[in-house]
């Protein structure tokens, strides 16, 4: 075991000092110097004057005067010539010692630095919580002001027609007070009346705002679910964050432990650096922090672009649509044809087999026929109006004369027919189709399919407000927020139509022939749908994002 390690002299190693000292400092070339000499040379270790010698357990403690860097050992004289001889590259202790300690000393650098990734790393994470917390609250809070001010509205709204049920009693009240005797009754009847219609226009008020606050309900449940996941995702980063800074200031403590004595040093000083070596050779996978504040940054609040400004969603993803679900249908219906959307859960569809129309629930999954259809008139496309009833282009047939009448029916909610709306016929054949779409003013806009002429009607009346004049036959596919109209040319090619209500018109061309063509009523995101010769499916191409008019 280790005992004094003394020196053979104690006189400086420097040139021209003869000085005597206590403390011997180590220059690269391995000289002892005086305190006074340290300044004049580059001093990379120190040892005082009576340090402890090693010696050797297997002779008997035999001074230790060699270190093996081929096997990375200690050894006595004797050691060395029946265990180390050639090719066992030998050196002195002292300068086995300080050769360490200098690679010891640099791991020690290296660790401290990567101590301070960790730091840096940590700030990282931190911030990503506050930067990715303060971004979702934004959200929320621009969702509670879009919501509260619908919801406004309608209280607005019901305070208004509240007020103007008020005056038109109150003016029936003034006309009566000439009459003494009736008054009274007719006051009676008309207070009767007042509270009736409050009761109703109360009633209609909340049923208005019911979707609205589902709407909100739905919306603020998504950013919980975004919240929480994030958090998730945090967590787990933050552990393991953890765990590495752990280890690591652990591994900082040993290399102290080790370098506080020669012993250690020379003992455990390889296996620590391989240790060590390994430790700052794990990654700290920064690049997560980064993937998680960019995936939030795209998360956004569709506001909606249609007529129901408060019908919005949260959104972010641009990609591939997933399959989420697929409903049997076959028990009523044998060939369905989607022709419109009520709301977001019911579906209407066409049976191309028995002509009937049906309404899916897509959240139950239940279907019911809602229109009974003959051979000679069905359902191709329907739309709901501002007045909650609802509007269906029809295929017709035996067309004669200069109008079509029943290609435009109106219903109410509870599928009841209402009224015929008519429009001029265009087409010299005895059969004809008319798509239909509601703009944002809840006008009806027709088109026959494949002429030129479409017509914007007033639901109220069916009288026509406006006939546009398009510059070929096309086939209508629906309406922007902004109330041009997109189409496609007849016979289908690869060019998109937006047409204006003057008749002038914009083309956005597609690579292949367009099959069908809609519009996201939410977004005004365009949709197309082409054929893939290879391997003859359908494609849905999202051909342009917030068709700017």
């Amino acid at each position: 075991m280790a005992a004094n390690f003394s020196s053979a002299e104690d006189i400086c190693d420097r040139e021209n000092c003869q000085s005597f000292t206590n403390v011997t400092y180590y220059v690269k070339e391995k000289k002892k110097l005086c305190d006074d000499s340290t300044s004049k040379e580059e001093c990379i270790g120190k040892a005082r004057k009576g340090r402890p010698n090693l010696y050797c357990e297997k002779h008997d403690g035999e001074e230790i005067k060699l270190y093996c860097k081929t096997h990375n050992v200690a050894v006595c004289q004797l050691c060395a010539m029946i265990y180390h001889q050639q090719p066992c590259m030998r050196q002195d202790i002292e300068g086995a010692i300080l050769d360490i300690r200098v690679k010891l000393n640099i791991l020690k650098e290296k660790v401290n630095d990567k101590l301070e990734v960790c730091r840096v790393y940590g700030d990282q994470i931190h911030q990503c919580r506050k930067d990715t917390d303060t971004y979702l609250q934004a959200l929320k809070d621009e969702v509670d002001s879009v919501i509260n001010e619908a919801i406004q509205t309608e209280k607005d709204k019901e305070k208004e027609d509240a007020a103007e049920i008020n005056q038109e009693i109150d003016e029936k009240n003034q006309k009566l007070q000439d009459e003494i005797k009736q008054i009274n009754k007719k006051m009676q009847k008309n207070d009767e009346e007042r509270e009736k219609r409050l009761e109703l226009n109360h009633y209609n008020a909340e049923k208005r705002r019911e979707p609205i606050n589902n709407k909100q309900h739905v919306l603020q449940t998504d950013i919980q679910n975004i919240a929480e996941e994030k958090e998730k995702k945090i967590g787990q980063l933050e552990i393991s964050w953890q765990d590495n800074t752990k280890t690591t200031e652990t591994t900082i403590q040993t290399l102290h432990t080790v370098l506080k004595d020669d012993s250690n040093v020379v003992k455990d000083g390889h296996r620590v650096k391989t240790s060590v070596g390994d430790e700052l050779k794990k990654p700290m996978n920064e690049g997560e922090v980064k993937q998680i504040t960019e995936a939030l940054s795209v998360v956004r609040f569709v506001k909606g672009a249609g007529r129901k400004k408060y019908d919005g969603r949260m959104d972010g993803y641009d990609g591939e649509w997933t399959l989420i679900d697929t409903i049997n249908v076959s028990d009523k219906i044998t060939y369905p044809a989607v022709v419109g959307c009520i709301n977001e859960y019911n579906v209407i569809i066409t049976d191309e087999d028995s002509l009937h129309t049906y309404m899916l629930d897509i959240d139950t999954k239940n279907s019911q026929r809602v229109i009974t259809s003959s051979d000679t008139s069905w359902v191709t496309s329907c739309e709901l109006l501002n007045d909650d009833k609802v509007v269906c282009g029809k295929y017709g047939k035996g067309c004669t004369g200069e109008s079509l009448t029943g290609c435009i029916d109106v219903y109410d909610r509870q599928w009841k027919y209402i009224n015929d709306v008519t429009i001029p016929r265009n087409t010299t054949r005895n059969e004809t189709r008319v798509d239909v779409a509601v703009d944002q003013y809840g006008m009806i806009i027709a088109a026959e399919f494949g002429q030129s002429k479409i017509y914007v009607i007033n639901p109220a009346d069916g009288k026509i407000m406006n006939t546009i004049t398009c510059k070929q036959n096309i086939i209508m596919r629906g309406v922007l927020s902004s109330g041009h109209i997109i189409a496609q040319p007849y016979p289908e090619d690869h060019r998109v139509f937006i047409i204006d209500r003057q008749g002038g018109q914009r083309e956005i061309p597609h690579s292949g022939v367009i099959l069908n063509a809609c519009i996201d009523p939410m977004t005004d995101d365009l949709y197309v749908v082409t054929l893939d010769d290879g391997s003859k499916t359908c494609v849905i191409d999202q051909r342009l994002k917030k068709i700017q008019t």
